[in-house]
């Protein structure tokens, strides 16, 4: 089990003053449970042997898999502690840790469905919705500066994200960096919509950027809003030829 503990220390990067706890592993379920506390102080001149703080809250995460197992962190935290700021961990309410959630809003930025980031993270639908409702009003930022951007780590047998179409090469979209689109987004560019769909995107978009003060989060919503431009441009010829003359 020592063994063990220092593997899982190593895959999730655990530095001191916290340690790996235990570990569980649930093999018909392919799941890993992985518990970790903080290392009380040693006794006078470093003798006497390592010892785990005892008490405090507990939270749980899932995390990102590995080799095709689930992963589950629980945190002890001692009494008077903060939650750790680290990748293996996450936000207080939240399901994931900071790792799988860049993850996921990485392949949300993609253009990637909801049904598609479960199905390619192997995550519970009502998870994924309940993050995504939280990032959409405001209740959870994703810039850290601990955690850095993870790469995406596809489980075994599942399909590679679908990155969202590109725009023709003939496209009159502006580009995704032109300042149009942030004016667009914001409400302080004006324009006659006559297509249902994009006036009930702009006004959600409206009212959640409102709430949204998480950079990472605006700019997953400016994307959606552009995307829908690409995809729709050849019924948005009214909206996009008063877009044109605002853009850079």
């Amino acid at each position: 089990m020592v063994d063990g503990l220092a593997l899982w220390k190593q895959l999730l990067q655990v530095q001191e003053p916290w340690v790996v706890q235990a570990c569980r592993a649930d093999e018909f379920n392919r799941c890993m449970a992985v518990l970790i506390g903080v290392e009380a102080p040693r006794s006078w001149f470093g003798l006497g042997r390592q010892r785990v703080a005892q008490g405090g809250a507990e939270a749980s995460w899932r995390h990102t898999g590995f080799g095709g197992w689930r992963v589950q962190v629980h945190v002890r935290v001692p009494t008077g502690s903060e939650m750790p700021r680290h990748p293996w961990a996450g936000e207080a309410g939240m399901p994931f840790t900071r790792a799988l959630d860049r993850q996921i809003l990485s392949l949300l930025n993609e253009g990637v469905s909801m049904n598609g980031v479960c199905a390619i993270l192997d995550l519970p639908v009502a998870e994924v919705w309940r993050y995504r409702y939280a990032l959409d009003h405001g209740r959870h930022a994703v810039t850290s500066t601990e955690a850095q951007p993870a790469s995406v780590v596809i489980p075994d047998g599942a399909a590679p994200p679908v990155a969202a179409p590109a725009a023709p090469i003939s496209s009159r979209v502006p580009d995704l960096d032109d300042p149009v689109w942030q004016r667009l987004m914001d409400g302080t560019l004006a324009l006659d919509v006559r297509v249902l769909g994009l006036q009930l995107l702009l006004s959600r978009t409206r009212s959640q950027v409102a709430l949204i003060a998480d950079e990472e989060v605006r700019r997953m919503k400016l994307r959606d809003l552009h995307r829908y431009f690409v995809k729709n441009e050849r019924m948005l010829v009214h909206e996009l030829r008063q877009l044109l003359p605002e853009a850079a």
